[in-house]
């Protein structure tokens, strides 16, 4: 082992310096210089893909509005696509997702299924609506029981994120308070097929509550600050390196 670990690569005079750097330690810097230079370009490309995708999600929204039949097929290029449904509310299937803050007060965003004329059904976030004094005084939830003809954007569902509870529901009462939003559970609870996406209620609609359009977080300059960070790593390292390897020839 000591052998290898004071083998030279070469040896390089210019001035009074001398370069003659190690075999080991050259292995061990150009594997890390090679690590955290393609981190960094990796998060480059990050960077500009959320970029894009920021500039391309904000052309959507001004869209005109179409059918589902006229989306996209990817998930991800219907993401805050205009579209118009129409349908009749479920209105005997509410549900309440729970832990939803707008103005620094406490409430719900109210998710309502609508079975739309062509047979399927898909979840309609209608806004938000403030939380009662107690958790069982839950808000009373106006919902039109004939055919309605809706606008909003589709999304998909929200992630589940930091999850505070489970989601239990031993008596089945409606309307139903939820932790986080699963389709696939949610299915179960009502007996048909949900569609694997959402739609934020325009706000112009009569049908819904409190509204915001929802921002998608896109924070490509993180990413490049990221970047800058592994590039600036990689330069320092460059530097330790070639000051470790370099000596001064004595006369």
């Amino acid at each position: 082992m000591k052998p290898i670990l004071q083998a030279r690569l070469f040896t390089l005079n210019f001035g009074p310096y001398t370069f003659s750097p190690g075999i080991l330690p050259t292995i061990v810097t150009l594997f890390l210089l090679y690590v955290m230079v393609s981190l960094g370009q990796w998060q480059l490309s990050r960077a500009e893909f959320k970029s894009n995708l920021h500039q391309k999600v904000t052309e959507r929204k001004n869209l005109t509005a179409v059918s589902l039949q006229e989306l996209p097929h990817a998930i991800e290029d219907r993401v805050f696509r205009p579209v118009i449904v129409e349908g009749e509310y479920d209105a005997e299937h509410q549900f309440l997702l729970d832990n939803r803050i707008h103005n620094g007060i406490a409430g719900y965003h109210v998710y309502t299924p609508l079975r739309m004329t062509d047979g399927s059904a898909i979840l309609i976030n209608r806004g938000w609506l403030q939380q009662g004094r107690t958790r069982q005084d839950l808000p009373a939830i106006e919902t039109p029981t004939t055919h309605v003809i809706s606008k909003g954007l589709v999304d998909k569902p929200p992630s589940k994120g930091v999850i505070l509870a489970d989601n239990v529901h031993d008596n089945m009462a409606w309307p139903m308070v939820l932790q986080y939003l699963d389709p696939a559970e949610l299915e179960q609870r009502l007996g048909y097929e949900l569609l694997p996406m959402i739609l934020w209620l325009d706000a112009a609609d009569e049908h819904g509550f409190v509204r915001e359009i929802p921002a998608l977080k896109l924070d490509s300059a993180k990413n490049t600050g990221y970047a800058f960070q592994w590039f600036a790593m990689s330069a320092a390292l460059l530097i330790i390196y070639l000051a470790v390897n370099t000596k001064r020839t004595r006369s």
